[in-house]
């Protein structure tokens, strides 16, 4: 299920971390939708790996010491594979219309959900383009380590990402994924106050199509239910 939610500012600017704020948003909106929900994704801060992304459309924005915006809608692009997860949050976010959302010095306030057309995985290749950024993550207990696309070993760190990620939530491992970076741009994104390595671009993903159509539809790298890692089919 792929969604659009469109929201009114009160003022017309944000703050560079603004993923975080989205993600408080999404947390208070299922906590007041259904607590139980709620916990499904959430329970006591457990690192429960979620089947979800998103993405924030800002339109014409400056980037200052904050994003400054030229109208005062922005729009908040939903993506799941998962029918239940759809439907949970379609429903969650219908109970937050018109209701406002404090952010520091603003308010945010829901006006519309569109439910979006969705492509369908044919072939057992996609060629996709970064609707946000996608973080390459090595995990590790010290500090983790993030990568661009053309420093050594990122490709496969983030064949592992997406191979773990798959095998966790559908216990199915697929080991015949090929990456291919066909363009791509190095971009530094803030994340709760800390500057990210990240890419955008075009890749082109070979593999069994039920992986890539998860990777179409809940995203791709770490994070994603952070904002990052949004894709879409070219």
């Amino acid at each position: 299920m792929k969604l659009k939610l469109i929201f009114n500012l009160k003022s017309k600017e944000i703050p560079k971390d603004y993923r975080r704020i989205f993600l408080s948003f999404i947390k208070k909106t299922l906590e007041s939708y259904d607590k139980s929900v709620f916990e499904e994704y959430f329970k006591n801060k457990d690192p429960i790996l979620k089947d979800y992304t998103f993405s924030v459309y800002f339109g014409k924005c400056r980037f200052e010491e904050t994003i400054k915006i030229e109208n005062d809608n922005i729009s908040m692009f939903f993506s799941t594979h998962s029918y239940k997860t759809g439907l949970y949050f379609y429903n969650a976010f219908m109970s937050m219309k018109f209701i406002e959302f404090s952010i520091k010095n603003n308010v945010l306030k829901l006006n519309n959900i569109i439910k979006l057309p969705e492509k369908n995985v044919y072939k057992n290749e996609i060629t996709i383009k970064t609707l946000s950024p996608i973080l390459i993550r090595e995990h590790n207990k010290e500090e983790d380590k993030y990568y661009y696309f053309d420093e050594r070993n990122a490709i496969d760190i983030l064949k592992n990402n997406i191979n773990y990620q798959y095998n966790k939530l559908f216990k199915c491992e697929n080991d015949e994924l090929d990456i291919k970076v066909l363009d791509f741009k190095k971009t530094t994104v803030l994340n709760y106050n800390k500057k990210l390595k990240s890419n955008l671009g075009i890749i082109k993903i070979s593999g069994d199509k039920k992986m890539l159509d998860f990777i179409y539809k809940s995203g791709i790298g770490s994070k994603r239910s952070l904002g990052f890692g949004m894709v879409d089919i070219i």
